[in-house]
């Protein structure tokens, strides 16, 4: 589809020009899109009607009658009445920064939790912009987006049909949720630290991910190429852990997405280890890793007293700069480390600093339990804590090598207090 990109900048609010930049990678992005011509347009105010002068405006429909333009796409939300103006007025579907990334995510769900997830954001959206006489709402490609035209998914246009589609997704999603409670707690039940990569999208989190053994996912260069959240299992026997590279994180998230995917993303909060990547050869990179950490308190994770917060700088490989210390004040050096993913650079520190995060505290120590508490006996031997054994009567001496996550867990399994 031939698309014109729209940037705005007001007067007197500085922004940045990764705003810009950004925005048109994320329409280059969708295949399905041929960018072809991109502007910035500076207004001293939006218009409440069109939210573009009718000067700007002209001249943009000069343009798209000479050019065969289907789409125009703003990098500013608009309201439902201003975007049902401009589609009449300009004659062709118009999308919005949310619109737009909402398009994206649907394009690159491919799991079924996936699907639900950005079909749910998207009715969300919609639910949120029913208007009198807005006609693009008409129906929905698929249950996923605008761009499509007529899908096979008649879309109502009133608010109780909405609300009923959204009710039974929050259904399915609630069921995803509970597999996932039990699988974390199965986790925990094993002893299994798990961590979780995150970072601004394109960071280079997957590519970092695919260093790591067994299972990989996408690793391109193109923004959100990863959705579908990929796990697998790590380490060495007796240290294993498991990693979960996660969807990549944006400015102005929209709000439909992030309840959305709270499902997916709240296996963050429940890390024992989260590595923040973020690409230090970006000249943006500061404005960047904060809204990660932005996104990361909005989801529940408190980074001011965090003691599980790992700081990655990627790509030193090709980066101008150098930095040593941390986007996030207050980090240790101890959780900073720089590396180079594609060229396997820092990668041994790296993965050495995480066992170091993990097991930080290593605890000799002896307990005695009864030769009858089998499944307290099995799991220390199952987790190979167990360094020499010695039967005593009728009770079994055990000396053990652990760490303080490994106790607590052993303590909150079996409410047993270590001698």
């Amino acid at each position: 589809m031939r698309t014109y990109v729209i940037s705005v900048n007001f007067q007197g609010l500085h922004k940045s020009n990764y705003h810009d930049d950004e925005f048109l990678r994320l329409a280059k992005s969708l295949k399905v899109l041929s960018v072809k011509k991109s502007i910035v347009l500076r207004l001293s105010k939006s218009d409440p009607a069109f939210f573009i002068s009718k000067g700007h405006l002209n001249e943009i429909n000069s343009f798209i009658s000479e050019n065969d333009i289907g789409l125009i796409l703003i990098d500013n939300p608009l309201t439902p009445v201003q975007q049902r103006n401009l589609e009449k007025k300009l004659l062709v579907k118009v999308l919005d920064r949310t619109g737009l990334v909402l398009e994206i995510f649907g394009s690159r769900a491919q799991s079924r939790e996936g699907m639900l997830q950005v079909e749910l954001a998207h009715l969300l959206h919609q639910k949120s912009r029913l208007v009198r006489s807005w006609t693009h709402l008409e129906r929905q490609r698929g249950g996923k987006g605008f761009l499509g035209g007529p899908g096979e998914t008649q879309i109502e246009s009133d608010r109780r049909s909405l609300t009923s589609k959204i009710v039974n997704l929050k259904n399915a999603i609630s069921k995803v949720k509970k597999t996932r409670g039990v699988q974390r707690n199965l986790r925990l039940k094993n002893n299994i630290p798990l961590i979780s990569f995150v970072g601004y999208t394109n960071a280079g989190k997957s590519t970092l991910f695919n260093t790591f053994p067994n299972k990989k996912t996408k690793s391109e260069n193109r923004l959100f190429s990863t959705l579908d959240p990929f796990l697998k299992k790590c380490g060495a026997p007796n240290k294993e852990y498991i990693i979960s590279d996660t969807v990549g994180f944006i400015r102005n998230l929209p709000t439909s997405l992030v309840i959305a995917f709270r499902a997916t993303l709240e296996e963050i909060i429940y890390s024992d280890l989260i590595i923040h990547v973020v690409d230090i050869s970006d000249e943006y990179a500061d404005k960047k890793a904060e809204v990660v950490y932005n996104t990361l308190e909005t989801l529940g994770v408190d980074i001011r007293n965090s003691n599980k917060i790992v700081e990655v700088h990627n790509k030193v490989d090709i980066s101008l700069r150098q930095r040593a210390s941390p986007f996030l004040e207050g980090l240790p050096k101890d959780k900073i480390f720089s590396i180079s993913a594609e060229k396997n650079l820092g990668l041994e520190e790296f993965l050495l600093g995480i066992e170091q995060n993990l097991y930080k505290e290593v605890i000799k120590e002896n307990i005695i339990l009864d030769t009858r508490e089998t499944e307290k006996i099995k799991w220390l031997y199952q987790n190979q804590i167990v360094e020499s054994s010695e039967l005593i009567d009728s009770r079994l001496k055990l000396q053990l090598t652990w760490d303080s996550k490994q106790r607590e867990r052993f303590n909150k399994n079996f409410l047993e207090k270590v001698l």
